[in-house]
């Protein structure tokens, strides 16, 4: 009988599962969608049951509508949104809370309270003066810590402080934390498994990546009770089995991985110094740092891409908060284009922006500037401006953020990037991809497959169940891709370069 691989990448707002065959081709896929909820100002979140009700009903069609049966399938590997959490009782294995998104807001105050912390404060100084004297890159990262909204750590106080019946059977050691993935886990083994793996662990900030421990530092200092937390397991690992009577037998759970690690690795970027970019509403620039963990002075932390085999690979991560949105607020908002692809064609239609500079940061700018209050410009309009002078500068603009986020991480940790990898829905123009090879000066190799977070979650799984050796027997898989080769025209490159930059000053 012939044997497949299921891929699963849960986004929050849906969920995706793809069968893949021995050669690392999907063959057949299934999605829907999921709610995301906004109950009030700043609120973010997802309802537990439904999140699991989705997820088998993908897994359920995939298997009764394209394979012979469960029996067929060698193992399943999950790819999830990082950070949204949720907790549940630990008898009944129901949720007492919805899930808190990664996007989730609510937490500001108190994370700006943890921030201001005396106590926090001493510890980042001496981790910071103890960094400085033994070049230790954990006591230089706990120096340089700024806790935000996106960590799992901020919203989990948050809601312990809101909710007080929640935290009082935390303290009980009655109720069971997990982000997206533990809770599949935990739901697909029929309560068995309490699990998560070191990328997904790490992501949360209450895990410590360089000694592989949930951080009790943390969690005395905040007062976080330890024993609400799942084991931690490698990348690749055994996660248990499906319960069988959810699909008629059981199924090796065989891989868990965060979404963006999961696209870094699915696109092969096994070596230090890959890059990969992932563009949909927001850009991920993820740079593979190798298997010691690396360090931006300028406010990048390392994160744990994987652990296979016992090794564990890291990466650096930067973030361009509104590519695709700003994109489409270009075309509907302001009536530059009717569709995105109008807006490349319009883009295409100009050899250069004539002089025209757009600057797109109008909800702040991230890595290597932090200016949250910075916001998007056009600017070197005149009357000969047309429509296509300010798309090609829409699509410099967007490439010149994720060039500075490059530069910005090579000059900080000295690591050389070796190429470019991309996927997602706004690397479907041509423009913004050759603008990107051009400034950048690197090829960029664009996947023909978009869904590379799942790609990768069945790579794990793949490795995991012995269909696949290791990294060797992976780079012999086809993945087909589209290549744009940069400019050789440096002097062009270079102007191009000097007038954003010009036009960023502005607005910082």
């Amino acid at each position: 009988m012939k044997e497949y691989l299921i891929g699963i990448d849960a986004g929050g707002s849906s969920t995706r599962a793809f069968l893949f065959d021995s050669t690392g081709m999907i063959v057949a896929r299934e999605a829907m969608k999921a709610l995301t909820l906004h109950p009030e100002d700043g609120a973010t979140e997802h309802d537990p049951v439904d999140q699991w009700n989705v997820l088998y009903s993908v897994i359920k069609k995939l298997i009764d509508s394209h394979t012979p049966g469960a029996g067929s399938i060698r193992g399943i590997g999950i790819s999830v949104q990082r950070t949204t959490f949720t907790l549940w009782d630990r008898e009944s294995g129901k949720a007492c809370c919805n899930f808190i998104s990664w996007a989730d807001v609510r937490a500001a105050e108190v994370t700006d309270r943890m921030n201001a912390s005396i106590k926090w404060k001493l510890i980042k100084a001496g981790a910071f003066i103890a960094g400085r004297i033994t070049r230790s890159t954990m006591l230089r990262a706990t120096g340089m810590l700024k806790f935000v909204t996106d960590h799992a750590l901020t919203r989990l106080k948050w809601l312990f402080e809101t909710r007080d019946d929640i935290y009082q059977k935390a303290l009980k050691g009655e109720l069971l934390f997990g982000t997206l993935d533990t809770w599949f886990v935990y739901m697909l083994t029929g309560g068995r498994k309490h699990l998560t793996d070191t990328s997904n662990a790490a992501s949360t900030s209450l895990y410590n990546p360089f000694d592989f421990k949930w951080n009790s530092i943390f969690c005395r200092l905040f007062k976080i009770p330890m024993n609400i937390f799942p084991g931690v397991k490698q990348t690749a690992d055994d996660f248990g089995e499906t319960d069988p009577d959810l699909f008629g037998a059981p199924i090796p759970i065989r891989a868990v991985v965060g979404d963006q690690m999961s696209a870094l690795f699915g696109h092969k970027c096994f070596k230090r110094g890959d890059v990969k970019i992932s563009q949909g509403s927001g850009s991920f620039v993820d740079i593979n740092m190798g298997c010691k963990p690396k360090l931006s002075r300028r406010g990048l932390f390392p994160v744990i891409a994987w652990t296979l085999k016992g090794k564990t690979a890291y990466m650096l991560e930067g973030y361009v908060a509104t590519a695709g949105r700003l994109i489409d607020w270009l075309g509907h908002g302001i009536g530059l284009s009717d569709t995105p692809a109008v807006l490349n064609e319009l883009a295409a239609q100009a050899e250069d922006s004539d002089g025209v500079v757009f600057v797109p940061t109008p909800s702040g700018i991230r890595f290597p500037y932090f200016r949250p209050t910075a916001r998007g410009s056009i600017l070197g309009l005149s009357l000969n401006t047309h429509r296509r002078h300010v798309a090609r500068a829409v699509m410099q603009g967007i490439a010149m953020r994720m060039v500075d986020i490059l530069e910005g991480i090579e000059k900080d940790t000295k690591v050389h990037i070796t190429g470019i990898k991309t996927d997602g829905g706004v690397s479907r123009s041509d423009v913004l991809l050759q603008c990107l090879a051009d400034l950048s000066g690197f090829p960029v190799s664009r996947s023909n497959e978009f869904e590379m977070a799942a790609v990768g979650a069945a790579y794990f799984a793949g490795i995991s169940t012995g269909l696949w050796n290791g990294l060797d027997d992976l780079e012999k898989l086809p993945a087909p891709y589209t290549v744009f080769n940069p400019s050789e025209d440096t002097r062009k490159r270079k102007a191009v370069k000097e007038r954003w930059h010009k036009a960023l000053k502005a607005v910082l």
